[in-house]
């Protein structure tokens, strides 16, 4: 006679597996989950951008501005798309009133501040003095919610010839600029 080893629990799922605790906090308050977008980031097809980021803020619906003041400010953020499954959570940022709240608001330093974009080069910006991004579905506090809050940025993904772009580059021919005798005299 053959014993058979039989686990049951191998087909059970864990009612707080590891991949759900990013979203709740240490009270059992379910962390908002933001989906952050930037019209002029999605037309240009950014990819991730580089902000280096002196003050934080946030809009309601009537158009008032309330600072984040947990936030210290003088911090490179690098910040990717949601295809990337990367995300930023922050600590305690949601000392707001009740309300509905529409966009954030990044301050950024003149300087250290890029956007890459989906075919990977680089572009270093400036002349910006912030950059607002739009919460989808908003974003609605009633007062009993989590501190924290989870923001994913929805930007462009990266292009599949980008991931290509290096090995191509090696096997190209270098064209050597050669003058022309017709140009040269006169």
């Amino acid at each position: 006679m053959k014993h058979t080893k039989v686990y049951p629990t191998i087909w059970q799922s864990i009612p707080f597996s590891l991949d759900m605790m990013d979203q709740w906090d240490d009270k059992g308050n379910r962390i908002e989950d933001l989906i952050l977008s930037n019209e002029t980031a999605l037309e240009k097809g950014v990819s991730e951008m580089i902000l280096n980021v002196s003050k934080l803020s946030v809009f309601d619906d009537r158009g008032e501005e309330h600072f984040i003041d947990k936030f210290k400010g003088n911090e490179a953020l690098n910040l990717k798309g949601v295809h990337t499954g990367l995300f930023i959570k922050t600590r305690e940022v949601l000392e707001l009133e009740p309300g509905r709240y529409v966009s954030f608001r990044f301050y950024l330093k003149g300087r250290d501040n890029s956007f890459i974009y989906k075919d990977r080069s680089v572009q270093e910006i400036s002349g910006f003095f912030f950059l607002d991004f739009e919460i989808q579905n908003g974003l609605v506090l009633n007062g009993e919610e989590s501190k924290q809050v989870i923001l994913r940025f929805d930007f462009e993904p990266y292009s599949l010839s980008s991931f290509f772009k290096s090995i191509i580059s090696r096997f190209k021919k270098r064209e050597s600029k050669k003058q022309r005798w017709a140009n040269s005299l006169g």
